[in-house]
């Protein structure tokens, strides 16, 4: 898991700071023609088919990306649809991964379904984990599969490692390295597959949980992230003022927060009149935890941008440099011990961070009149 995570951090540190020369945001996006720069867009449907002289940064609920993409292309939604060329690497997560395209260089995919058309050619490697994972294309690398129900169909000219809890491989498979695999019952097998390498197969349950959560949080949360701040850009930004401006306050207040709140939530709901006060407590606490989360991403991203010295004053700069350091944090996480207590104090900044601001925000309207 630490070499996917560098490797993800790796190329988010490759995307530029300068402005995208194409953004969009809104309900629905649509976007033809031709695009000189990176675009990034996000929305409940975005529709890209268009050639784009770099790289792609989407996120929404229903996504598609076709013709040519010359750069790189990271997204993350609900279901997603890839077409065309992407002349680099692919990032993607999702609901739904529907992949019939050809691939420049690596592709790393994390979804509920994924299915690589016949079609699909990957120019380097290929990780993918997902709960239903179909491959029918060729992988000119090694290919890496973990999931529940997998299906290899197409061709691979690398080495191909499985874990999975059914694994399927057809007639039609072509394996030209060694094959190692992982799951309770050997692989289904056809007689005409055609493997040039060594097989190895190790009896027992799929570790797909310990593997594959760590790059879906990651992708999912910078999706998070990026609408978070669409929906409340001065919220956020202020809330990260909080943080840099008075961080023992914020730290307290998380603290006080994250101990007291869930045991307000219990005791009201053993009392009869008091239950439904105490869910949505409960309801409350968890969505207040995950805007302490993001909070904390934006104020890494903040100080990592002025080590750097970089402006990211602009709304596309500030969502590249907040996706850089939700990787960044991916990496800091695998660090026994101590990658736990970082994150846990960024959560208690940003917690307390938020609340205060809140305060704020309520208390504007009261102070104008």
């Amino acid at each position: 898991m630490v070499w996917l995570l560098a490797g993800l951090a790796s190329l988010a540190l490759i995307i530029p700071f300068a402005v995208l020369a194409e953004s969009n945001a809104g309900e629905r996006v649509t976007k033809r023609g031709q695009i000189d720069d990176d675009y990034y867009a996000a929305g409940g449907v975005v529709d890209i088919d268009a050639v784009v002289n770099g790289d792609v940064i989407v996120a929404g609920g229903e996504l598609l990306i076709g013709h040519r993409i010359m750069g790189d292309v990271i997204a993350a939604g609900g279901t997603l649809k890839i077409r065309g060329a992407v002349d680099d690497d692919v990032r993607i997560s999702g609901g739904e991964l529907d992949i019939d395209a050809r691939i420049g260089d690596d592709l790393v995919a994390s979804g509920g379904s994924i299915e690589l058309a016949a079609t699909t050619t990957v120019g380097g490697d290929a990780f993918l984990v997902g709960g239903e994972v179909r491959v029918a294309g060729t992988i000119s690398g090694d290919l890496k599969v973990i999931g529940g129900d997998i299906r290899l169909s197409g061709t691979v000219l690398g080495n191909v490692e499985l874990e999975g809890g059914e694994i399927q491989i057809l007639d039609s498979a072509r394996i030209e390295g060694n094959l190692k695999y992982r799951s309770p019952q050997p692989a289904v097998t056809e007689a005409r597959v055609q493997i040039g390498g060594q097989i190895d197969y190790e009896a027992g349950a799929s570790k797909y949980g310990d593997h594959g959560f760590g790059l879906f949080f990651s992708i999912t949360l910078a999706l998070a992230s990026i609408l978070f701040y669409l929906l409340f850009p001065h919220y956020t930004v202020a809330s990260v003022q909080r943080i840099v401006a008075d961080p023992f306050v914020s730290f307290g207040l998380g603290f006080v927060f994250l101990v007291l709140t869930p045991l307000l939530a219990f005791f009201m709901m053993l009392i009869v009149l008091g239950l439904w006060i105490g869910l949505s407590l409960l309801a409350l606490y968890c969505v207040a935890l995950l805007a302490g989360l993001l909070v904390a991403c934006f104020f890494v991203a903040e100080r990592g941008a002025k080590l750097f010295k970089q402006d990211i004053s602009s709304r596309s700069r500030r969502l590249i440099s907040v996706i850089i350091a939700i990787f960044v944090l991916g990496l800091v996480q695998t660090i026994p011990l101590l990658g736990g207590l970082i994150l846990f104090v960024l959560l208690l900044l940003g917690l307390g961070a938020g609340l205060v601001q809140l305060r704020y925000v309520y208390r504007a309207p009261s102070a104008v009149s």
